[in-house]
């Protein structure tokens, strides 16, 4: 990093990379519609030599790699990659760049002119003072996994590069209020706790609800620490769950192993979930010496399996760009294993706000066996990171476009984290009402009541932004922007009181209907036949003894991905 330097890329080397990659990964779903009719079917040389052909270099590799790392060579990701007329996939393009900057490590970044350098940026002259005071602050940590992603995605760089406003003051410096023990264990829920593992990652995402505990740069527990926690959960029957993070866990093999060998033996204990992001902008973290870790993680995963609990992965994917091979490759192979994996969406302006980007992502990833936890709306209120804040309104409008556009089996739920804990939009929660004489707050209703803090953390009913409703459940300020006044629905109305008897007669009226319904449900469309029925844009509701022009359907229309077989 201390001076220039200068390697030749072998030509055989980058020729077998293409090509395995076509080969393995030209693939509609990974390539794009129009890229995959370009290279069509066979195997990786002659879809090699169809790409050749369209890129305007009929035969002659050499030609097309010296024009493709030319074009690589002066990518900040703000523009598409295009030979030709091709554009060419993301996922094409890091494969390349992996041989033409190679290399798993992780690197701090300390100041502004190193920053340039490891990322191909250059800086103003008017922001270079103001962004050594970013990173003086906040501290930036990059893999190059994600340097070489951030080369042909801005989606990606916007996530990890530090920007100048980050110096801004507005929000908190702590958005919750967990209970604390022992140091390390955090607890904000009866049935689950957090046990902080590890004060560090390998990359630091610029919207981090704890950017402000890392830039403190707190020690790590130690692992007397940990055993102290673990008998603080031993003593607490009515936990349930742990979320083993930090930081990154996988970081401190020393402490994740002592928590994880200490709870499997508490009997109330029934799941592990351990917190890594690793697996987008790192995924070398698991597949160095020959998969070690995901080794560890399916041995451990056994062991639990045996005393009657499961284990279970959390990580966050935000946008499409941020797919690799690499990371739905330890996806599929831990939920292959018995280890459920889930992920979870905070919802970036400018980023992952309107909803064809999130389609795809979502969709990419259930293929790999992923199940989709929760889409945060908006991010965190944390200081230093209002750029990425957008109102309530857009969240709750990109998760009706995901309703439409998606199976249900895939669509997150629509969660804001407040600092009480996490409600669901318009069903465990919702806005009541503007703050009075303070528009950059809320009231949000939520499903918690005092009695339930009283429990573990009594912390919570002292604050003083909250209220108990006439319902007993508390209110909670937030800070945020609604976007949509009329998504302001006040408190509960007065349930109405019935006749005895009416929802019985409802009942007995509606059951027999529904049991002497058609087999299969009413199509939103046409489908040309009376043994499948088309119930949303990607489902379909099949009888059991179709006919084959019902299997051409569903092949010819690639927006299908459930079937139901009636």
């Amino acid at each position: 990093e201390n001076s220039r330097e200068e390697y030749q890329i072998n030509l055989s080397d980058l020729v077998a990379t293409l090509t395995d990659f076509l080969d393995h990964f030209g693939e509609k779903a990974l390539v794009g519609n129009a890229f995959f009719k370009l290279i069509e079917t066979g195997d990786g040389p002659s879809k090699m030599a169809r790409l050749l052909d369209a890129c305007g270099h009929h035969g002659n590799s050499e030609g097309f790699f010296s024009q493709l790392l030319m074009l690589l060579g002066k990518a900040t990701g703000t523009e598409k990659i295009v030979m030709n007329g091709v554009e060419l996939p993301h996922l094409l393009l890091m494969a390349i760049l992996e041989v033409v900057l190679p290399g798993n490590r992780f690197i701090s970044v300390k100041t502004v002119d190193q920053l340039e350098k490891v990322t191909n940026i250059k800086l103003p002259e008017t922001e270079r003072a103001d962004m050594q005071k970013v990173i003086d602050t906040y501290p930036v940590r990059l893999s190059m996994h994600t340097i070489r992603q951030m080369r042909v995605s801005a989606n990606v760089a916007y996530q990890y590069l530090p920007f100048v406003q980050e110096l801004d003051v507005a929000g908190h410096t702590n958005t919750w209020i967990g209970q604390f023990h022992q140091g390390l264990l955090e607890q904000m829920y009866q049935n689950r706790v957090i046990f902080l593992l590890n004060m560090s990652c390998p990359v630091y995402c610029r919207f981090c609800f704890r950017k402000h505990k890392d830039s403190r740069n707190e020690t790590n527990p130690t692992l007397a620490d940990v055993k102290k926690a673990v008998m603080h959960v031993s003593n607490s029957p009515s936990i349930k769950e742990i979320v083993i993070t930090g930081g990154d866990p996988f970081m401190n093999r020393t402490n994740m192993a002592a928590a994880i060998d200490g709870l499997m033996e508490i009997e109330h204990i029934q799941t592990l979930r351990l917190a890594t992001r690793s697996i987008a902008y790192y995924p070398h973290f698991f597949l160095s010496d020959d998969a070690e870790r995901l080794n560890y993680l399916k041995q451990k995963n056994l062991e639990l399996q045996q005393r009657g609990k499961r284990m279970e992965v959390a990580t966050h994917f935000i946008h499409p760009d941020e797919i690799s091979p690499q990371s739905l490759m330890i996806i599929s192979d831990l939920v292959k294993s018995g280890i459920a994996v889930y992920v979870q969406t905070p919802f970036l302006n400018g980023c992952n706000d309107e909803g064809p980007e999130l389609v795809r992502l979502f969709s990419l990833l259930r293929g790999a066996g992923a199940e989709l936890h929760y889409i945060y709306i908006p991010c965190s209120p944390i200081q230093g990171n209002s750029v990425y804040w957008t109102p309530i309104s857009k969240g709750i409008a990109v998760g009706n476009y995901l309703r439409a556009h998606l199976s249900d089996r895939v669509i997150p739920r629509i969660n804001t984290a407040t600092p009480i804990g996490k409600i669901d939009w318009n069903s465990s929660g919702w806005a009541v009402e503007p703050v009075a004489e303070n528009g950059n707050f809320m009231w949000i209703r939520t499903p918690y009541t005092p009695d339930y803090f009283n429990h573990f953390a009594p912390v919570a009913n002292e604050m003083e932004n909250i209220r108990v409703n006439a319902e007993g459940t508390i209110d909670i300020q937030y800070m945020a922007q609604i976007g949509d006044e009329s998504l302001f629905l006040g408190a509960r109305p007065p349930k109405p009181i019935g006749k005895p008897g009416i929802q019985s007669q409802k009942i007995d009226t509606i059951l027999p209907m529904v049991l002497e319904g058609e087999e299969i449900a009413p199509s939103i469309v046409d489908t040309g036949s009376a043994t499948i029925s088309r119930v949303h844009e990607t489902r379909v509701e099949i009888a059991a003894d179709c006919v084959q022009g019902d299997l051409e359907y569903i092949r010819g229309d690639e927006r299908i991905t459930d079937v139901v077989i009636v």
